[in-house]
């Protein structure tokens, strides 16, 4: 089974707009999401948290002053016109998967926020998770789910989105969540 719904994690999310080692895969994703070859997802959490990594790169000197509104901005534009698309979907924070999150943090020892993301994911029957974060990525195959670190396996990632479904004249095929 190929890719139906993509994952993206907070990390993922921040290579979008933050040029680092996994900002291909990303990149990847938004170009096939936007011919129509994928969908991906992030939970509503995701996108405070994603804005709050590139604001403490702002106020470390990482980056200059004006990343910040630039990001938003790009992040806003894009998401906009993703989900026009049909292309992405932002997810809610449902009290089940609140609940889930808990018993993931208790069962594997992780950040709540992690386990957020982890049974977010899981609610919305995503086929794929990005991340760079290596424990959750661990985390999320123990829990049966197929995760691949954007950092530390950029190729295998990169092959695991290019291995779409094929059907009808070589034509990638959705599946509708």
């Amino acid at each position: 089974m190929g890719v139906r719904l993509v994952y993206l994690d907070s990390s993922s999310i921040v290579k979008r707009y933050v040029e680092e080692r996994g900002s291909e895969v990303v990149d990847e994703v938004y170009a096939k999401a936007e011919t129509g070859e994928l969908r991906f997802s992030f939970s509503i959490w995701n996108i405070g948290e994603a804005l709050g990594v590139i604001d403490r790169y702002v106020s470390r000197g990482f980056l200059p002053e004006d990343a910040l509104k630039t990001a938003l901005h790009d992040f806003i534009s894009e998401s906009t016109k993703m989900v026009r698309l049909g292309s992405l979907q932002i997810l809610p924070m449902t009290t089940k998967n609140l609940v889930d999150s808990w018993l993931l943090i208790m069962k594997h020892h992780i950040y709540g926020a992690d386990a957020l993301q982890i049974s977010t994911s899981k609610e919305a029957n995503c086929s794929l998770l990005l991340s760079a974060d290596f424990k959750l990525v661990q985390v999320a195959e123990k829990e049966g789910i197929n995760a691949v670190n954007v950092e530390a396996e950029p190729d295998k990632a990169l092959t695991i989105l290019s291995d779409l479904d094929r059907d009808r004249g070589g034509k990638a095929t959705l599946e509708r969540v």
